[in-house]
C-alpha cells in the first residue's frame, strides 16, 4: 500500500488503496459525522409520546450500526486469549533459560510503574491547577441534594456503576491495605477457564508465564512438540487478525455511529447540561491537556532519551494500533493490533513484544489512572470540599492500584472512579456521598474514554519498543512497512 502524501490522484479516490491508518481515521471521520446526522435526524422526529431516546434505540439503521460494531469489537476480543497465551508460552520458552529473563521482566514493571505514578501526578498538578471544578464566584456548583434529577438517562447507567461497585468494594474490603491484597489475589486464577471466558488478563498471563517457564524445562522432544503446537495458534491468530483488520475501518465507523447518535441524543434531551457546561468544558481540556503532555511529552522524551529512538518514526509505526484504541476504547481489543505494529512496523522481537505488551494491558492503565485522579478531584471540586496533601495522596495511591487490572473495555475505569469516590466521602464524613455526582461524568465520558485508551495502548508500545532497545535489539532503525 502507498501512502496518501505520495499516491497520484486515481489512488486518491480510492480508500482501499491507502494504508490502514488512514483508512481507520477516515471510519472515524464518517462514523462522527453519522452519529451526529443520525442524532440530527432522531431528534427531528421526536415527541413527547415517543421521546428521542426510544425512537432511536427502535432505529433499524441505529441498530444496524450496532450489531456491526459489537461484531467488530467481539472479533477483535475473539483472537485475545489464542494470541496472548500462545505468545507470551513461546516467549518465556524461549528465553526462560537465559540470564536477562528477570532482567527484562524488572525493567518492564519498573518502566510500567514509574510512568503510571509520573501520568497520575501530571493529572493530579493540571487539575489543581486549573481547577475546573471550581466557580468562579467560589461558590460551589453541585448540592448533595437534587443532583439525583440531574439526568434520567445518564443516572440509570450511574446506578448500574454503583451497584458494579458495591460488588467490588464487597470483595476487596474498604481499606487501601485489603485493595492492594486484592490486586495481588487476581494473580493466581483458581480456574483458567473461567479466566479466560472473564476475560481476566492477570492471572491468564500469570498462568501462561508459568507454562512457558515449565515447558522450557521439558525434554526435547516433548520442548519440539509444545512448541510446534503453540507456534500454530500464534500463527493462525495473526492471520486472524489480519482478516479483522481488513474491516477495521467500517467497525469503527459503526461503533462511532451508534456510540455518538446515543450521547448525543440524551444530552439534548438534558436541560440543566447548560449549567455545568463551562466546567464540564474545563474539565475536558484539562483531562486532554494532562494526557497529551504525559503522550507527546513525558513518553517521548523516554523514547529520544532513553530508548534512543525518533519518537515521531514511534508514532508513526504505532499509528494502526492508537487509532484502533481510540476508535474502540478497549484496550484488549487492541492487543492484536499492538502486537502485530511491534513486531512487523516497529521491528521489535516476538520474544519481547509477547512478552511486554499484553502485560501492559492488563497493569499499565497511565490514561486511566491519570483519568481517575483527575475526575475524582473534579467532582469533589464540584462540590465544594477541599482536600489536604494527605487526602489526595490517598487518591493517588488509590488511583494507581485501581488502575491495575482494571477491564480492558469501554467505561471499565468508571467503577474505579466510584471507589475512589467512596473512599474520599469517608475521609470527609457527614454523610456526604461523592458519587452522586458520576453523571456529569458519563456526559463526556464516551470521548474521553477513547482518548484515556490511546494513551493506555501507546504506553505499552513505548514500553515494548524501550526494553527491546534496552535488551540489546535495534527497533524502528528500518523502514515502517504495512
Amino acid at each position: 500500500m502507498t501512502d496518501i502524501a505520495t499516491v497520484g490522484s486515481s489512488s486518491l479516490w480510492k480508500p482501499w488503496t491507502w494504508k490502514l491508518h488512514w483508512q481507520i481515521l477516515l471510519g472515524l471521520l464518517f462514523g462522527v459525522l453519522g452519529g451526529w446526522a443520525l442524532a440530527s435526524y432522531i431528534q427531528s422526529r421526536a415527541t413527547e409520546t415517543l421521546p428521542a431516546a426510544k425512537l432511536l434505540v427502535e432505529h433499524p439503521l441505529w441498530q444496524l450500526a450496532q450489531t456491526i460494531g459489537d461484531m467488530f469489537l467481539a472479533a477483535l476480543k475473539m483472537i485475545v486469549i489464542p494470541l496472548v497465551l500462545s505468545s507470551i508460552i513461546l516467549s518465556i520458552a524461549s528465553i526462560a533459560g537465559r540470564s536477562g529473563f528477570a532482567r527484562m521482566g524488572i525493567r518492564t514493571l519498573v518502566f510500567y510503574a514509574l510512568t503510571g505514578i509520573v501520568a497520575i501526578l501530571i493529572g493530579i498538578v493540571l487539575v489543581n491547577t486549573i481547577r475546573p471544578g471550581v466557580s468562579s464566584t467560589g461558590k460551589p456548583l453541585l448540592q448533595m441534594e437534587g443532583i439525583e434529577s440531574f439526568s434520567s438517562s445518564f443516572n440509570v447507567e450511574s446506578e448500574k456503576l454503583k451497584k458494579s461497585a458495591a460488588i467490588d468494594a464487597e470483595k476487596a474490603g474498604d481499606t487501601l491495605f485489603t485493595r492492594v491484597l486484592a490486586v495481588f489475589e487476581q494473580l493466581i486464577p483458581s480456574n483458567i477457564f473461567k479466566s479466560m471466558v472473564d476475560l481476566d488478563l492477570l492471572g491468564i498471563i500469570v498462568w501462561a508465564i508459568l507454562f512457558g517457564f515449565f515447558t522450557n524445562r521439558l525434554t526435547p522432544e516433548l520442548l519440539t512438540i509444545q512448541k510446534g503446537f503453540w507456534q500454530g495458534i500464534y500463527e493462525i491468530s495473526l492471520g486472524m487478525t489480519e482478516l479483522v483488520l481488513r474491516f477495521a475501518p467500517i467497525g469503527v465507523m459503526m461503533l462511532l455511529i451508534a456510540s455518538l447518535s446515543d450521547n448525543f441524543v440524551k444530552l439534548s434531551g438534558d436541560n440543566r447540561i447548560g449549567e455545568f457546561g463551562t466546567a464540564l468544558t474545563y474539565f475536558a481540556f484539562t483531562v486532554v491537556c494532562a494526557l497529551a503532555i504525559h503522550a507527546f511529552g513525558v513518553m517521548s522524551f523516554i523514547m529520544y532519551a532513553f530508548a534512543k529512538v525518533n519518537p515521531i518514526r514511534n508514532l508513526q509505526a504505532f499509528a494502526p494500533a492508537l487509532l484502533t484504541a481510540f476508535s474502540t476504547a478497549s484496550s484488549n481489543a487492541t492487543i492484536s493490533v499492538n502486537m502485530e505494529c511491534a513486531e512487523k512496523r516497529a521491528r521489535v522481537s516476538n520474544d519481547i513484544a509477547s512478552f511486554v505488551i499484553p502485560l501492559g494491558a492488563t497493569v499499565n492503565m497511565n490514561g486511566t489512572a491519570l483519568y481517575e485522579c483527575v475526575a475524582a478531584l473534579f467532582i469533589v471540586q464540584l462540590f465544594g470540599f477541599p482536600l489536604d496533601v494527605s487526602q489526595q495522596f490517598m487518591v493517588v495511591l488509590i488511583s494507581l492500584l485501581t488502575s491495575v487490572g482494571v477491564a480492558g473495555v469501554p467505561s471499565a475505569s468508571l467503577v474505579a472512579i466510584l471507589i475512589i469516590l467512596d473512599s474520599v466521602s469517608k475521609q470527609i464524613g457527614g454523610g456526604v456521598d461523592l458519587a452522586k455526582g458520576l453523571p456529569i461524568l458519563l456526559i463526556l465520558d464516551r470521548p474521553l474514554d477513547m482518548c484515556r485508551t490511546a494513551v493506555n495502548v501507546f504506553g505499552d508500545a513505548c514500553g515494548a519498543v524501550y526494553v527491546a532497545k534496552m535488551e540489546g535489539e535495534d527497533p524502528l532503525s528500518q523502514p515502517i512497512v504495512d
